[in-house]
């Protein structure tokens, strides 16, 4: 049956197909796998040209064999959103054909889409909490049919599978299986009939053509040349935008340019298998007894699927000792081409199927499926553009998961194409979430992408940490930070501290793959350069095993050290390393122009002045918060979140060439400096003594050596340049916090930040990590971009509205989003909005350093938010606050119901009244917890005192 399939595949591929190409088209999409077809689709609805190119036929590549699985309930708010889209879409591509074809009514039903269910299967306690969260979330905010069962139930509903061993599973009938081949056809037969695009079969890519712009130092896309492989005619299609939606193959479509050199994409290419069995007896006897068709099975912690597949099954998983396919991606005989299997890698996952399934150890395998499939180092795919040539975005990479993401990415990508923004927070699909150090390292591409393939299935701690691609950018003060006994956490590839354990000195080892290549001569799957190796496992790994003692959904092992350094910065002093920020220089003649045209808050208008701001797109939606701090009449310093450093720059560089003036000349001169400066941050109310007392002693503008407290010194969100700290010159110290303390930034060569940091732990500096910051910031209502707020969110929603108003109180400002600023600022709830809550609070004192055993529980995010009795949103982050003993929570309110567009609300979010005369609880896996809602003020300093002041 397979060589029969594969053989009627290669048959479609070589039939004439010749297409009439235009010489201009809004668009072009490379590839016609399920991605690509469903972005064409989603463009040419928004009334763009739109035109498909495809080497071989539809489905080629790695859609023709994909298993086609849909799992609605996903750790990720934002996927499970999309899956729900993918899913609707499907069943609206059934109703449309159905019309086009004057066919009856529901004819065409669960021929794209098959609602046979999805069962996720249980093994541990916290597995099942984990299986518990996404249903509760799932079935009470987005409505998703889902519910948890027993073991016995869960034999009732799949009787094959062996649950002696299990302690429960989650259920979802609307789960379910997608067509490959019916889905990309109707995408082209609808996208060609309702909006007239064109999908060119047998055509390749042979040319990506550029051109150099004026305004802007990065070339952009000019068009491409095609050539029609069954008449082999060569044609130019112009274009200023181009889709690599091309997979696995995705990196040589980018080497078809050759005007300029673009970095290859961080996505490598293995083989990824699943077997289908023969007919099983028992199976057979379900179906013909009436038993409905059985759902797709997840067992996570054996890390295999089981498919549905009619009187058979599809068995598939995700080995740790994967193979890679060697070179840039696989060869283009693999348009509809498999490799053999190598059993000997497969073996592991056949095992936990005999486990799971015992039916099919007693049933012979019917045909193997080993394919090339595309990977990434965080396993989330890429989607967006890809900054190194302007007009060139990416659908791909997809980590097996493009069916099911197909529908929602492609709308996301046509209406960020479209409006310049996604209106969703995508950003974990974004290109510009890697920095550009990490990308360009083949052994950190490598290293990362086996890691995420290998714990694919992992139970989503809140506290993990990668152990693949470490140390990859780091402080000046790394090594100072180990040495004190720091326990690193690593973001956008920099170590940053995330908490002190003096005791000990860890850092990441070298990666060991898990173990996965300890073999002897089984390294080869990794690649040439690992021929006849193997990798041994490292006998003892101290960073490993202090990470998972924090592997819980409850209170980790760490809880009373970052509880020790929450105290710390309450009552004494503390410094954070927050180096890992991104920090800009932007100068020149139009330097307060671009300030302005970018900064929904408008440019710092003194001297020596710092201003909070969001960076908003055209829809209002808020792209970045940051900090602006004017050092001169032309120049001007943003200081940006470590995470989102690369995307906050392409984003500022972007903008700027919006305005043709911006890049004249020396109009506007950008730099990124995050390399050259550490940000030591000194917060709690003994920093200014600390920092005073390391001031040249002719310096006194923080009250001198001999610390006069009745000294006037620096305002909040005020500079001191030029300052030396413990004999480093060129410091600059920004008075602010993110903690909610009196507290200074210092901005320090980096040259000179080890010996400055020393000098603040002499002076009585205790050191501190992102844990505690986190808790520290959650007590005081301070927002973390992509999780309290995004491109999705206005600044209004967000509550972070003071920011813009005073700027919107004057009419016809203008900078970017301000049109749908005015317009939110009339509405500023209409959607959805941000507020605070907080639940439980134990007898134990502020800062105990044992956590609360009954109540507060902790809570990680995604859990439902109730007035009364309804559903009114979700919880986007939640932190313990070790001051109060009660767990911080944020989330959305939304007036609508995100998919039916239903009301949710009897009252207004407007209405303060109505807010906080309702009954508060939060649902956490099937459980409702009473909370307190806090309006206008946070939960801990509500009157702010603490960053007022200036008397310590």
């Amino acid at each position: 049956m397979q060589r029969i399939t594969r053989t009627i595949l290669r048959r479609l591929s070589s039939i004439p197909n010749k297409t009439n190409l235009p010489d201009r088209t809004d668009c072009v999409i490379v590839g016609g796998g399920s991605v690509g077809c469903a972005v064409a689709y989603h463009l040419a609805r928004k009334g763009l040209s739109t035109v498909l190119i495809e080497a071989h036929s539809l489905t080629a590549g790695t859609t023709w064999h994909t298993a086609g699985m849909l799992w609605r309930l996903r750790p990720s708010y934002v996927d499970i959103e999309l899956h729900e889209i993918t899913r609707q879409r499907c069943m609206e591509l059934e109703d449309t054909l159905e019309k086009m074809e004057n066919e009856e009514e529901g004819s065409r039903r669960g021929t794209i889409f098959k609602a046979n269910g999805g069962l996720f299967v249980a093994t541990n306690i916290e597995r099942l909490r984990e299986y518990e969260r996404l249903c509760e979330i799932g079935k009470h905010f987005y409505n998703v049919e889902s519910r948890m069962l027993s073991p016995a139930e869960t034999l009732d509903i799949h009787p094959l599978l062996a649950v002696d061993d299990t302690v429960g599973s989650m259920y979802s009938p609307g789960d379910g299986t997608i067509d490959a081949s019916n889905v990309c056809d109707a995408y082209k037969r609808v996208s060609r009939a309702k909006y007239g695009a064109i999908f060119a079969e047998n055509t390749r890519l042979t040319k990506i053509r550029t051109r150099q712009q004026k305004i802007n130092a990065r070339p952009a896309v000019q068009g491409i040349e095609v050539v029609q492989t069954t008449s082999g005619e060569i044609k130019n299609i112009q274009t200023d935008i181009l889709i690599n939606a091309g997979g696995a193959w995705a990196n040589s479509i980018l080497d078809t340019c050759t005007d300029i050199s673009i970095p290859h994409l961080p996505l490598l290419a293995m083989k990824h298998a699943y077997v289908v069995t023969e007919q099983i007896p028992q199976l057979t006897d379900l179906l013909q007894n009436g038993h409905h068709e059985l759902p797709n099975v997840r067992d996570h912690e054996l890390s295999i699927y089981i498919k549905s597949q009619g009187d058979a099954l599809a068995l598939g998983g995700y080995e740790k000792n994967p193979e890679f396919v060697q070179g840039i991606c696989p060869g283009a005989e693999f348009a509809f081409g498999l490799y053999d299997l190598d059993w000997d890698t497969f073996a592991q996952n056949l095992d936990g199927h005999f486990t799971r399934c015992p039916a099919v150890e007693e049933t012979g395998i019917k045909s193997t499926v080993c394919g090339p499939e595309s990977f990434t180092p965080d396993h989330k795919p890429l989607v967006g553009p890809w900054p190194y040539l302007d007009g060139l975005y990416l659908s791909c990479g997809f980590n097996s998961m493009g069916m099911m993401l197909a529908g929602g990415v492609g709308q996301e990508l046509a209406d960020w194409i479209v409006s310049g923004s996604s209106t969703r927070d995508i950003f974990s699909m974004d290109p510009r979430r890697f920095h550009a150090d990490c990308i360009h390292n083949a052994n950190w591409v490598q290293h990362t992408t086996h890691e995420s393939y290998a714990k694919t299935y992992a139970v989503v701690f809140p506290h993990d940490e990668p152990l693949a691609g470490r140390e990859m950018r780091k402080s000046a003060v790394h090594q100072d930070l180990i040495n004190n006994g720091c326990i690193l956490q690593a973001r956008h590839g920099f170590e940053r501290p995330g908490w002190f354990s003096p005791s000990s000195q860890s850092r990441p080892l070298p990666y060991d793959f898990y173990g996965a290549y300890a073999e002897p001569d089984s390294a080869w799957r990794l690649g040439t350069a690992y021929n006849n190796k193997s990798i041994p496992k490292h006998d003892h790994h101290n960073y490993e095993q202090l990470i998972n003692g924090d592997l819980s959904f409850d209170f980790g092992q760490s809880f009373s050290n970052v509880a020790a350094e929450c105290l710390a910065c309450r009552t004494h002093a503390v410094v954070f390393d927050q180096s890992y920020f991104g920090k800009f220089m932007v100068q020149g003649p139009k330097a307060q122009a671009f300030v302005n045209f970018v900064a929904a808050a408008g440019a710092p208008k003194k001297l020596h002045r710092t201003t909070y701001t969001p960076l908003c797109n055209d829809n209002g939606g808020v792209e970045a918060d940051l900090t602006i701090t004017r050092l001169a009449d032309d120049s001007f310093y943003f200081v940006a979140g470590g995470l989102t450093c690369s995307r906050d720059w392409e984003w500022l560089r972007a903008a700027a060439a919006r305005d043709p003036i911006f890049l004249q000349d020396d109009n506007l001169i950008m730099r990124d400096v995050s390399n050259e400066f550490c940000v030591l941050s000194v917060q709690g109310p003994m920093s200014r003594r600390i920092v005073a007392s390391l001031m040249s002693p002719n310096d006194d503008r923080l009250g001198g050596i001999h610390f006069d407290t009745t000294k006037k010194i620096m305002p909040f969100s005020s500079a001191l340049v030029d300052v030396e700290i413990a004999k480093v010159p060129n410091v600059t110290v920004l008075r602010l916090t993110f903690v909610g303390e009196l507290g200074f930034e210092l901005h320090v060569p980096a040259s000179g930040a080890s010996t400055v940091l020393k000098a603040l732990r002499a002076a009585g500096a205790v050191d501190a990590g992102y844990r505690a910051m986190d808790s520290l910031s959650a007590e005081k209502g301070y927002r973390h971009w992509h999780a309290d707020l995004s491109n999705a969110e206005t600044p209004y929603e967000a509550s972070i509205g003071f920011t813009i108003n005073k700027r919107l109180n004057a009419p016809n400002e203008k900078f970017i989003g301000a049109d749908a600023l005015y317009a939110a600022k009339e509405q500023p709830y209409a959607r959805k909005r941000l507020v605070c809550l907080s639940t439980g609070q134990d007898l134990e004192s502020p800062f105990h350093s044992q956590p609360p055993i009954h109540n507060p529980i902790p809570l990680h995010g995604t859990e439902t938010i109730w007035r009364d009795d309804t559903c009114i949103g979700f919880v986007r982050s939640t932190a313990f606050s070790h001051a109060l003993r009660s767990t911080i929570i944020y989330g959305y309110l939304h007036t609508h119901h995100p998919f039916s567009g239903q009301p949710l609300l009897q009252g207004s979010l407007d209405n303060d009244d109505w807010l906080q005369s309702g009954t508060w609880s939060i649902g956490d896996k099937g459980l409702r917890h009473s909370a307190t809602l806090h309006l206008g003020a946070a939960p801990y300093d509500p009157q702010n005192l603490k960053v007022k002041t200036v008397s310590y």
